[in-house]
């Protein structure tokens, strides 16, 4: 029973979404101002999402040919009755996954790793197991998912120390590694997309040591210093504590922030929609190397192409978009970016309601605004 709560807690990191049920009866405050299209349409489908009755509160920001527009709603913890607003924080997830993506391009960039490389080239100790039929893992895989390393290792959950509420929290890197040894390849590397969240944990802890940094620092300094992303971090310690979007379970009820000490690369991030509309407009512009380099092409899978950590789109109208989504124990978010377009949106949510709906409605959306569509 352990696994199993374990498994439907952690998979909503990448992907897993709950189900609508009965609508809720209660007025949902919003600082909406309803004058434009827009803001109508936004509404609409912000309505439509908070027919799920575990909906809490949930903060947006647009970009539409190059100008920004934020919309907010429902509640920063639920019965506060709090209004959250552009600065406030919330969990990332897995969209995380697409500023380690940007790191691994600017090791490239920088001669610390070559995408072809070996993995084991850069792990101590002996790890045979990394391989399947004379072929190795590659450094590229593991930002594509086609490593073949398993999604989540066994003894995560396999533990006395196994915490359900923070299932990260204790997890080290020594838990980590024997994982790794233990784990068997069933599939030749670079033939197959499957979504691995450790494959990406052991890229972060790859590029911490070629780097001889630790991730938030790498993060930091190439990503958010130079965009000017004051806001985003992993230590809550010196964020305003009242401007926290809290995490909610499927009963509305307050739980932990998921922490991530061991492996940061996989869903570590927090961060507002201030913030995430810099990185959205960064990455529509290619405004770093190591942001352009990560567009790249490099598998074609089942859910899309893949770059660096990035999920690439094509539209119906054949208009190339990159996104990521990601969710914790309470938290969810959604990332896409239109470089065409110079559009793109970013959903923060800190509740378990279904919101793929209002991001395909936001897609379509953002596109038909643009004037360049």
């Amino acid at each position: 029973m352990k696994q199993i709560a374990f498994l439907l807690s952690f998979s909503c990191l990448f992907y897993c979404f709950s189900i609508p049920l009965e609508a809720q009866t209660n007025a949902v405050k919003s600082d909406n101002p309803l004058k434009t299209r827009l803001d109508s349409l936004v509404d609409k489908n912000v309505g439509i999402y908070f027919k799920d009755p575990k909906a809490v509160g949930l903060s947006i920001g647009i970009v539409i040919d190059g100008k920004n527009y934020f919309y907010n709603y429902g509640q920063t913890e639920n019965g506060k009755q709090i209004l959250p607003n552009n600065g406030t924080i919330y969990e990332l997830g897995s969209s995380t996954k697409t500023f380690t993506g940007i790191l691994l391009a600017q090791a490239v960039l920088d001669k610390k790793v070559k995408l072809d490389d070996d993995v084991r080239k850069y792990l101590k100790g002996e790890y045979s197991n990394l391989e399947y039929q004379g072929t190795p893992i590659k450094i590229v895989n593991l930002s594509n998912h086609t490593s073949g390393i398993t999604r989540i290792f066994l003894n995560m959950w396999e533990r006395k120390e196994y915490v359900e509420l923070n299932p990260l929290g204790n997890y080290t890197k020594e838990l980590f590694f024997e994982g790794l040894h233990n784990m068997k390849m069933d599939r030749l590397p670079g033939t197959k997309y499957s979504y691995s969240n450790m494959a990406v944990g052991l890229l972060g802890i790859i590029l911490d040591d070629v780097y001889g940094e630790k991730y938030f620092s790498l993060v930091n300094k190439n990503i958010l210093k130079p965009l000017r992303m004051n806001d985003t971090t992993i230590d809550l310690s010196k964020t305003d504590k009242n401007n926290i979007a809290k995490a909610h379970n499927e009963k509305r009820e307050v739980v932990p922030f998921w922490d991530i000490p061991a492996l940061p690369a996989m869903g570590a991030l927090r961060s507002n929609t201030l913030d995430m509309v810099r990185y959205i407009e960064a990455n529509n512009t290619d405004a770093l190397p190591g942001i352009a380099l990560s567009h790249k092409f490099t598998f074609a899978g089942d859910e899309g192409d893949l770059g660096l950590n990035w999920f690439i789109h094509t539209t119906a109208e054949g208009l190339k978009y990159y996104e990521h989504a990601g969710g914790t124990g309470g938290s969810r978010s959604s990332l896409v970016c239109f470089p065409k377009l110079n559009s793109g949106f970013v959903i923060l949510t800190n509740s378990l309601a279904n919101r793929k709906d209002l991001e395909k409605e936001l897609t379509s959306i953002v596109a038909q605004l643009s004037s360049k569509n």
